[in-house]
């Protein structure tokens, strides 16, 4: 399997433990909202939101290269491996 995935793997599993070990009930307020929740929960809840929008921004990235095709836009996603042109002979 891709590395990827056992880091994300690990990471995750890295934050259930730290979430369940600081259980403890903590005072929230987001907009107007506001109260009491487990800190377990709402740790859980920001690493899943967290993973949410980063799988959007990769599926945005990925989709907006395939829309373009034989272009060469390397470089334009920050995570990419960029080729050295120098080295290219144009064959």
């Amino acid at each position: 399997m891709k590395t990827s995935f056992w880091i994300l793997m690990i990471v995750a599993v890295l934050v259930v433990v730290f979430s369940v070990q600081n259980a403890s009930s903590v005072p929230f307020s987001f907009f107007t909202w506001q109260g009491e929740i487990s800190l377990a929960i709402l740790l859980i809840i920001a690493f899943i939101i967290g993973a949410l929008v980063g799988a959007l921004y990769y599926g945005l990235a990925m989709r907006k290269k395939k829309v373009v095709g034989n272009k060469d836009i390397s470089g334009d996603i920050p995570f990419e491996k960029v080729r050295d042109r120098s080295s290219d002979d144009g064959i």
